[in-house]
């Protein structure tokens, strides 16, 4: 005879597993809307690879195939801690290559030869010495040149471990300089003092950095990175940055650079990031520099976690992602440089949102400084904040103990009636 045995689960046991699997359901659909866990600086420290440098190296017709390859693995391969990408550009290049209009704009003419060209647009053609050197060590010595600022290096050492930094580039005139340093100060006490008060608080409140005209020769190419030449300095200029030396806001100068207008813009790096900004204005460009394992230690430390961690990234890339709506954007044009001031009081512009990188920002004379801990970020900007967290949580709640008691007096009358 053929004895089969057949084991029956217990109600309990299956009411059990199908409440735990309610329970789990119910976990992963409750309300998320209480906040990210991560503000604007953190966010700020991640490089997704969406708006690099491009150097774009001119290569004699004479160089074989396989060495251009060399060239390109090779600088990749020096410069991986950057973020500028360099591409070999061979001589003769189609006409619709992205590198061939450079070649007119700065009259290159013969090779070798390199451009450099930032996400906002602007480009600048670096000085090649090749003469008795391998075309390799040409454009690394050149390069190495170019990342050689200690202005840029004191601004990431100070960001990776504060809220910020403020950039106050001076200019001839010594009281202007004394009464930009003045709404410097005011504005970075200010918000110093509302670093408790911030959706999650900071330790280290901003810091400046002072580029002296007598230092303007020496870095030429940081007022590039601002859209600067050294004739344009001719008042105190003023610049935010945070994260990963991202630059943040307009370059502030002359009459716009005062303490109210500052505080429009700071308080906008402490925010939740996802306080509903647009992440094409808050990713920012960021300079030109080597961001090496001293930096990402450092971060680190700061922070109590590594946002280079694949996971955090991962968090992080799908936060970007969802405030810009891809990675098909080119770049982050943050560079703005005029701001109007006159007639009736208006609200700032973002121009990532409402202008293009040729249009003047607008802002009011008189703002009034608030830190967007609960509903306005800077500039008085209005975020909806969710309000309905603890209603949705109770309804999720009373909706799981509704449909757990159905499962059991189904499955108890199925056990009864078996």
């Amino acid at each position: 005879m053929d004895m089969r045995c057949t084991l029956q689960e217990h109600p309990a046991t299956k009411l059990w597993r199908l409440s735990l699997a309610v329970l789990c359901v119910w976990a992963l659909c409750a309300d998320p809307a209480h906040g990210c866990q991560y503000n604007v600086r953190e966010i700020g420290f991640i490089d997704v690879g969406i708006e690099p440098y491009r150097l774009f190296v001119y290569v004699p017709q004479v160089v074989p195939a396989g060495e251009i390859d060399d060239l390109k693995n090779t600088l990749d391969v020096a410069f991986a801690d950057t973020n500028i990408q360099c591409e070999p550009v061979p001589a003769g290049v189609d006409a619709n290559h992205p590198a061939a209009r450079f070649l007119s704009a700065h009259g290159i003419d013969s090779y070798p030869a390199a451009v450099l060209v930032s996400p906002d647009g602007p480009s600048r053609r670096l000085a090649l010495h090749a003469g008795g050197h391998l075309l390799v060590e040409a454009v690394s010595s050149s390069l190495e040149a170019t990342l050689d600022s200690s202005t840029c290096r004191q601004i990431l050492e100070k960001a990776a471990d504060s809220y910020g930094v403020v950039l106050l580039i001076e200019g001839p005139r010594q009281d202007r300089n004394a009464a930009a340093r003045e709404a410097v100060a005011a504005a970075i006490s200010y918000m110093s003092e509302q670093l408790e008060h911030l959706p999650k608080p900071i330790a280290r409140g901003p810091e400046m950095v002072v580029l002296d005209s007598s230092s303007l020769a020496r870095e030429e190419i940081l007022l590039w990175a601002l859209g600067l030449t050294l004739q344009d300095v001719n008042e105190p200029c003023a610049a935010i940055f945070y994260g990963r030396g991202r630059w943040i806001g307009p370059l502030f100068k002359g009459e716009m650079l005062t303490d109210e207008n500052l505080l429009r813009i700071l308080p906008v790096i402490g925010a939740d990031c996802e306080c509903g900004l647009d992440h094409r204005w808050l990713q920012g460009t960021m300079l030109p520099a080597r961001w090496d394992e001293s930096l990402q230690q450092k971060v680190a430390a700061s922070l109590g976690f590594d946002p280079e961690s694949p996971m955090v990234k991962m968090e992080m890339v799908s936060i970007i992602r969802r405030g810009m709506g891809g990675f098909d954007y080119p770049g982050v044009p943050l560079g703005y440089q005029e701001m109007e001031v006159g007639g009736e009081p208006m609200g700032i512009s973002y121009p990532s949102v409402l202008e293009s990188n040729d249009t003047p920002a607008t802002l009011r004379a008189k703002p009034a400084p608030a830190v967007p801990a609960s509903g306005t970020t800077a500039a008085g900007v209005d975020v909806e904040q969710p309000q309905t967290g603890g209603v949705i949580l109770a309804i999720s709640f009373g909706g799981m103990v509704v449909v757990v008691a159905a499962i059991s007096a189904v499955v108890l009358f199925r056990a009864k009636k078996d």
